[in-house]
């Protein structure tokens, strides 16, 4: 069988790209619709959707994502015309429907088998049945009766008009086999083929016919072409369900109290092509040409790849430009070169000037609203809330919070992992809520807003929250710290060892959370990205997970250090603030290296000896970083402070950035390479 992207290429690229965006719109609007069922534009929205998705499919001949789209139109405009209600059993269907369609772009995308669809086809067909059949698979029921044709005076000026000028206006007549299934796709995916071949000046049925299933197993379409109308009766004679294509000539309508056509190209006596009949009454626009897909829209598709590529180029003009305004600093300071330092100074601060918009546009081309990933969740919760038999509100607040798609990525899996635990651990069953003093539904917020810098996104419940002596008792249990250690533990620190790896409060796995990833994951993957992690709650009123994200992984401000005689980049977002040794009193806790801060002690690290697995060595250092380190106070020890750079973030590759506390490299400003640290994975 010959491939499907072998045959469409880009075309189909473009389809699925497309799909993927109108399927997370379905799902959010069939959340929606649950609880509000009566929505009419919901409702249309979802219509809307199903017809381009089955529209598209038609075009490249993908019939099983035609069949499912086209059976949940009819389902929708049963609901929409107010033949029945949409009840939970309809929506589950649609639901179906939608995984399914998921699963087929999937396939599409990875070059696998495309999923079979009768058993949903079925499903769907039953559904339906309920109320006078509409054709969600055979397409064999009889279809509304067309009115006489009327067409606007203008389309028929057009028609006459090319006559005039001496081209060459053609009648197309394609008759289908009287079994042909969804005759509406059938005629759609003709009219778009001709398209690519011809101006289709009108058809009938017209296109707003078509769309509302107006059809019989006859379509006439009127075109100009060069070539006698051959290539599009070719064309529309490829489809296996047209059991004959005819051509004719057509002729000025000051001829029209006659056939209106010359002669038939085939000769044989057929049934009258329909004609052109003037009317007063305007049409919908769909009886005229449809536009082009280069018309649709100004927006292009670009490859992550070739936006990560720019970005890495306009790190190197960082780098120059950084270069470039230190050479200029040097050769003013001497008389004899004062001038052409001058002239390169006013270079260097154009270069800034232009650079800095560059880097700009590229970074806010590498933005992505948040709702990009946040819209796929309100299904995921609302089918996890039924699967624990749990009530829920969820809600999504900032989904237009534009973070870069590279982070974004990252928090994909730590966001499905926190909300399942929402509704699995933290969100109690009705029963229990109601005992407690709590309506009944729980509640779940999503949110994202810019601070700063950063983008900050927070996961908050109002269910049970975590109990901090379970947890001490769950970790002492599973031997992850004794019963001395976990009894000085505070509750702040009691609630670090849900990051443990191995840690779980719950004794049993469920469906919902399952084995074998927990917190500590979540933790490394947003440590990955330069992210981090805090957790708070209040016994018997919720939790609140709260995700600090960087904009960008691409270009960042870093604290230039030195340890003996290494330099390294710290990302100035990990420092709160930097202290001279000896403004400070330094001593040592149970035999550790730690310091008094305004009057907290706060554990001391040689950055040195971290890196040499030797964390509390004491090497004389001058000053202090004040991090934090898994939500923890922390002061690295490091040798001398060189001051504050741009720099542009390095890949280190698979193996060297596995190392322990390295986040990637750099090159600096004197063309000198510099590692990156990860002060949450120095210790």
């Amino acid at each position: 069988m010959k491939d499907t992207r072998d045959e469409f290429g880009q075309d189909l690229d473009l389809l699925l790209a497309e799909v993927g965006e109108l399927l997370a719109v379905t799902e959010e609007s069939l959340v929606e619709l649950e609880k509000s069922p009566e929505d009419a534009a919901l409702i249309q929205e979802v219509f809307r959707v199903m017809h381009t998705i089955k529209g598209g499919a038609a075009t490249l001949g993908l019939q099983e994502a035609v069949e499912v789209s086209h059976g949940m139109e009819n389902i929708l405009d049963q609901i929409r015309s107010g033949e029945r209600p949409l009840t939970t059993a309809l929506l589950n269907v649609l639901f179906q429907a939608v995984d399914w369609l998921k699963e087929w772009k999937l396939a599409l995308t990875d070059k696998r088998a495309v999923p079979p669809n009768e058993d949903l086809v079925e499903t769907i067909r039953l559904a339906a049945s309920e109320v006078p059949e509409k054709g969600i698979v055979s397409g064999k029921a009889e279809p509304d009766a067309l009115p006489p044709v009327e067409i606007p005076d203008d389309t028929v000026q057009k028609l006459d008009s090319a006559v005039n000028e001496g081209k060459n206006v053609f009648v197309l007549t394609v008759k289908f086999h009287s079994d042909a299934p969804l005759l509406s796709v059938r005629c759609f995916q003709i009219l778009t083929f001709l398209e690519d071949v011809a101006e289709v000046v009108a058809s009938v049925p017209s296109r707003e016919e078509i769309e509302q299933d107006r059809v019989s197993d006859t379509l006439v379409v009127y075109i100009t072409a060069e070539d006698g109308g051959m290539g599009a009766k070719e064309l529309a004679g490829a489809n296996q369900d047209v059991s004959e294509v005819t051509v004719e000539k057509y002729r000025a309508h000051v001829q029209a109290e006659s056939s209106g056509f010359e002669g038939s190209e085939t000769g044989d006596s057929r049934d009258e092509a329909p004609k052109l009949e003037a009317s007063k009454v305007a049409q919908p626009a769909q009886d005229a040409p449809a536009p082009r897909r280069s018309d649709l829209g100004r927006t292009v598709r670009v490859d992550v790849g070739l936006l990560d590529f720019l970005m890495n180029m306009v790190g190197e003009l960082v780098i120059d430009r950084t270069r470039l305004s230190q050479l200029a600093a040097q050769l003013m300071r001497s008389p004899e070169t004062a001038a052409i330092g001058s002239e390169i100074s006013s270079l260097a601060a154009h270069l800034q000037r232009t650079s800095s918009e560059l880097q700009e546009g590229i970074m806010q081309a590498r933005l992505l609203p948040v709702k990009s990933i946040f819209s796929k969740f309100p299904r995921m919760m609302r089918d996890l809330s039924l699967r624990c038999g749990k009530q829920l509100d969820f809600e999504i607040q900032g989904e237009n919070t534009e973070l870069d798609r590279t982070v974004l990525e990252a928090i994909d899996d730590p966001l499905i992992h926190i909300l399942r635990n929402s509704v699995d651990h933290g969100i109690e069953l009705p029963e229990a809520r109601v005992a407690a003093g709590k309506p009944p539904r729980g509640r779940v917020i999503l949110s994202a807003q810019h601070e700063e810098n950063q983008v900050v996104v927070k996961v908050e419940d109002d269910g049970g929250g975590i109990d901090a002596e379970r947890v001490k008792r769950s970790a002492v249990k599973k031997g992850l710290i004794s019963e001395e250690a976990a009894q000085r533990l505070s509750e702040k620190e009691a609630l670090e060892l849900i990051f443990t790896p191995g840690f779980s409060t719950s004794d049993t796995a469920t469906e919902v959370s399952g084995r074998g990833v927990g917190m500590d994951v979540v933790r490394a993957n947003l440590e990955r990205v330069n992210g981090q992690i805090e957790v708070r709650t209040k016994l018997g009123q919720g939790t609140l997970v709260t995700l600090r994200l960087p904009l960008t992984l691409a270009i960042m401000r870093a604290l230039l250090v030195r340890c003996k005689e290494e330099v390294f980049a710290i990302p100035t977002s990990s420092v709160e603030e930097v202290l001279a040794m000896e403004d400070v009193t330094v001593g040592s806790v149970q035999g550790k290296p730690a310091m008094n801060v305004r009057g907290k002690v706060v554990p001391l690290i040689s950055l040195d000896g971290a890196l040499r697995d030797d964390l509390w060595s004491d090497n004389g250092h001058r000053y202090a970083l004040l991090t934090r380190s898994n939500d923890r106070p922390m002061a690295l020890g490091v040798d001398g402070l060189i001051g504050e750079e741009e720099i542009v973030v390095k890949e280190m590759g698979h193996i060297l950035s596995r190392l322990k506390g390295i986040a990637g490299a750099t090159i600096l400003a004197q063309g000198d390479p510099a590692v990156i640290l990860d002060v949450n994975r120095v210790v």
